[in-house]
C-alpha cells in the first residue's frame, strides 16, 4: 500500500516503523530536518520536510494516489484539516489522531465517518480503556476486548449447583441470553478446548468463554453462577492528566474508591473540581512516605500514568515494594515494555503501541484484525474484518459452509453488536469474533480473503 504518515512525534515514528515493517510503502511529512532525518536514517521512507496540513505538501506527495493518509501531529485540529483535505483531494482513506476528548465524539477511542475522515483515533483514550480493563480484568480468569471495544470476552468458573447445568445450550440461550447480544463461544472442560453446539451443556467444573455486548456483560455474568470477583475495591493513581482523569472517571463509574495523586496543585484543584467521587491529593507519586501513608501497598490495583516513564517506574516500583499484588505502568516508548515487566511491573501500557495497532487493524480487510491466545494455546479467538465478496458476506450463515471445529462468537456492523444465527448476514465491513483451534484456523481466514481477481 501506499501510505502517507503526517507527523513524527513518538506516535507517528513508531507507526511508520510497523507500517514499513510490513512492506508498506510509507512517505512521512514533519517540518523537523533531524526527525525526518532520523527516520530516513533507519527505515526505508520517503521523507519531506513541510507543513503536512498545507494543500501544497499533500499534493506533492501525491495524497491523491494514496491508499491511506495517517495525520499524527500533536494539534488535533491540523490532524483533522490535513484528513479532510486529503480526502478531497483522492485519497482512498484517511485516519486523523486526536488527544482532545472534546473532538471524539464517543468514549471508545475511535470514531469513524467524521465529516469525511475515515477514522478518528485516540491514542489517550485507548490507553484509558485498556487500563481500565486491567482493573476490571482483577477477579476473573480472562477478559478481552474486541471491534473498538464494543465485543467483550470473559472467561468465568462454573461452580457445581449451577442450574444451567446439563440443559443444551440451544435451550440456555433461547431462555437466557436472547436479545442479549451474548453467547457462549467456548467451553474448557478437563483441559481440553470444546468449541460448543446447541447441542452441547455446561458441566461442573467447566470453565466457559462469554462473548457479546460488553455493556451487557455485568448483567449477564450472574446466571452462570460465578460473576467475576469484586475484588477491585481500591485503586492508587499517580497522574491526572488526560489518562488518568479518564481512568479515575470510569473507576468511579464502577463503584471502585479511587485515589489519584497530581503533582501540579492547578491540575489537582481542577480534577477535584470534575472527580467528586474520587480522592484527589497533591503530591508527588515517587515519594515514598507519602505512598507508605496513603496505603500504596494496600490498594487492589496501583497505576502510575504519568507524562514520565521513569516517574511511572519508580511509583510502580515502590508500591511493589510496599506489597501491592498488581501494578499497572504507562510507557511511552513501547520497546521498554517488556523491561518494564522483567523489573517486576505486571502491565505495561503503551499508547504508541495501542494506536498502532488499530491503525494496522484498520488497513488489514480481510485479514486477521487481532489474534488473542485462548486456554493456553489450546485455542484461538480471531478478530477478522470480512471483505467484500469474500464468502463469508451476504448471504445466510447456515448456507456459508462455515468450518466445523470453528464458530463466529459475536459480529460488530454499524448497526451494533450481535451474536449470530444460522439465518444472519454478515456484510463486507463487519467485524467478526472467531473462536477456533489453530487446526482449522486456515479454513477460517479462507472464508474472509477477497476473491482472487479472473484474467481478463
Amino acid at each position: 500500500m501506499d501510505i502517507i504518515v503526517v507527523g513524527l512525534g513518538e506516535v507517528g515514528k513508531y507507526i511508520t516503523s510497523v507500517l514499513v515493517g510490513e512492506g508498506n510503502n510509507v512517505t512521512v511529512v514533519d517540518r523537523d530536518p533531524a526527525a525526518l532525518a532520523a527516520v530516513e536514517e533507519h527505515m526505508d521512507v520517503l521523507a519531506w520536510r513541510g507543513n503536512g496540513a498545507s494543500l501544497r505538501a499533500l499534493e506533492e506527495t501525491r495524497a491523491a494516489q494514496a491508499d491511506l493518509v495517517i495525520s499524527t501531529s500533536s494539534e488535533d485540529e491540523s490532524n483533522i484539516l490535513a484528513s479532510i483535505m486529503a480526502k478531497e483531494l483522492g485519497a482512498r482513506r484517511v485516519i486523523a489522531r486526536v488527544s482532545n476528548r472534546e473532538h471524539m465524539p464517543n468514549e471508545q477511542g475511535v470514531f469513524y465517518d467524521y465529516f469525511g475522515v475515515d477514522l478518528l483515533i485516540s491514542p489517550e483514550m485507548l490507553t484509558a480503556i485498556e487500563i481500565t480493563k486491567q482493573v476490571r480484568s482483577v477477579g476473573a480468569i480472562m477478559v478481552e476486548n474486541f471491534a473498538d471495544n464494543r465485543i467483550e470476552m470473559i472467561q468465568l468458573a462454573i461452580d457445581g449447583d449451577n442450574p444451567l447445568l446439563d440443559r443444551p445450550l440451544y435451550d440456555v440461550s433461547q431462555e437466557f441470553l436472547l436479545g442479549k447480544g451474548i453467547g457462549i463461544a467456548g467451553i474448557l472442560r478437563e483441559g481440553a478446548l470444546l468449541i460448543p453446539s446447541g447441542a452441547d451443556s455446561i458441566q461442573a467444573g467447566d470453565e466457559v468463554f462469554v462473548v457479546g455486548r460488553g455493556e451487557s456483560m455485568d448483567a449477564v455474568e450472574g446466571l452462570f453462577g460465578k460473576t467475576r470477583k469484586r475484588s477491585a475495591h481500591r485503586v492508587m493513581l499517580v497522574g491526572g492528566g488526560e489518562i488518568g482523569f479518564s481512568v479515575a472517571r470510569e473507576l468511579e463509574r464502577l463503584n471502585i474508591d479511587v485515589v489519584l495523586i497530581e503533582r501540579d496543585v492547578r491540575r489537582a484543584d481542577q480534577l477535584a473540581e470534575m472527580l467528586h467521587d474520587t480522592t484527589i491529593l497533591n503530591g508527588d507519586g515517587t515519594n515514598l512516605p507519602l505512598l507508605e501513608e496513603e496505603g500504596a501497598g494496600n490498594v487492589d490495583v496501583f497505576i502510575a500514568v504519568s507524562p514520565d516513564d521513569e516517574t511511572n517506574l519508580m511509583a510502580g516500583l515502590l508500591a511493589k515494594r510496599l506489597g501491592c499484588k498488581k501494578v499497572v505502568a504507562l510507557v511511552h516508548r513501547p520497546d521498554y515494555g517488556p523491561i518494564y515487566e522483567q523489573l517486576g511491573i505486571d502491565a505495561a501500557i503503551s499508547p504508541r503501541l495501542l494506536a498502532a495497532r488499530q491503525i494496522v487493524k484498520y488497513v488489514r480487510e480481510g485479514e486477521v484484525a487481532s489474534t488473542s491466545v485462548l486456554a493456553d494455546g489450546r485455542g484461538e479467538i480471531l478478530e477478522m474484518i470480512a471483505a467484500e465478496g469474500c464468502r463469508i458476506v451476504d448471504k445466510p450463515l447456515i448456507d456459508t459452509n462455515f468450518p466445523r471445529g470453528a464458530m463466529i462468537g459475536a459480529v460488530a456492523g454499524q448497526s451494533g453488536v450481535y451474536v449470530p444465527s444460522g439465518s444472519d448476514v454478515i456484510r463486507p465491513g463487519n467485524t467478526v469474533i472467531v473462536f477456533t483451534t489453530s487446526q482449522v484456523r486456515p479454513q477460517v481466514e479462507r472464508m474472509f480473503r477477497k476473491p482472487l481477481m479472473g484474467r481478463g
